[in-house]
Parts: C-alpha cells; sequence; structure tokens
C-alpha cells in the first residue's frame, strides 16, 4: 500500500511540474521575440496571441530598404528607456519590404501611407490609442513619452 501511495505522490509531483514548466512556456512564448506579420491575416492572428497577455501593443511599420526603420531596429527599441516603457507592451513588427498586394492591404487597414510608422494599439480590439502615432524618424524620449500610459 505505502509502494502504491509513493507513486501516486511522485506521479502527482511529475505532473505538477510539468504544468508549471507549460505554463513557463506559454508565458515565455508570450514575452519572447516580437511578433512579425506580412500581412492582415497575421496581424489579426498576432493580435489574438498577444491579447491574451498584454492589454497593449506597438505597431512597427518597417521595410529592409528604410534607412530611419533601420535606425529604429538598431538604436531606439533597444535604447534603455525604451526597453523599460515595454516590459508590458507587446511589439508587432508589420514588415512591408515587398510592398506588394498583402502589404498595401495591411497599410490601408492600418491607416499608414508606408513605414515608418509607429502607434499603439489596445491588443483585443485592435483599436489605435489616440496621440501616439508617429511618422519617419522618432527618437528614443519621445517614444518612450508616447508609451508611458501604458506602463
Amino acid at each position: 500500500m505505502q509502494r502504491l501511495e509513493e507513486i501516486a505522490t511522485r506521479r502527482q509531483i511529475l505532473v505538477g511540474a510539468l504544468s508549471m514548466a507549460a505554463a513557463g512556456a506559454l508565458s515565455a512564448d508570450a514575452n519572447a521575440a516580437p511578433s512579425l506579420v506580412t500581412n492582415l491575416r497575421e496581424y489579426r492572428e498576432a493580435l489574438v496571441r498577444l491579447s491574451p497577455h498584454y492589454q497593449a501593443a506597438l505597431v512597427d511599420i518597417g521595410a529592409e530598404w528604410c534607412a530611419v526603420c533601420k535606425t529604429i531596429d538598431q538604436k531606439i527599441l533597444p535604447d534603455p528607456g525604451v526597453q523599460h516603457a515595454m516590459q508590458r507592451i507587446a511589439l508587432i513588427k508589420v514588415d512591408v519590404t515587398r510592398m506588394d498586394q498583402k502589404s498595401r492591404e495591411l497599410l490601408r487597414y492600418l491607416r499608414a501611407d508606408g513605414p515608418p510608422t509607429l502607434f499603439v494599439i489596445q491588443t483585443a480590439s485592435g483599436r489605435e490609442y489616440s496621440g501616439t502615432r508617429s511618422v519617419g524618424s522618432v527618437t528614443a524620449h519621445d517614444l518612450v513619452r508616447r508609451l508611458r500610459p501604458f506602463e
């Protein structure tokens, strides 16, 4: 009888450990890399995936051929102040490098002319928060100021 109790206890510990590991993996996925999207379907899927974990997301519309976008990626987003402000905000990177029909459809949906464009949305509804849109170059200080209400 004692042997059966030991096996049951080990099984409970194992199931508990696996459940905790799975929960950790799910939250790690949500906090991991930014969501990269290239079309409207992927954008909507990113919102569905992120909304249980984040109330807000920074939408970063960029392209490989955009020099200002490279500055945003290499200097602005990695800035410690921006990183601190982004702790509770998801990042959705919209890549319109191809500028094909699907890219243009997504840009129309987001009401953007092209890169670089940044703005904050509510993940549950996809609604853009007023006063958060930036078109063209942006400083780290300005981006932090726009993100501050969502920290």
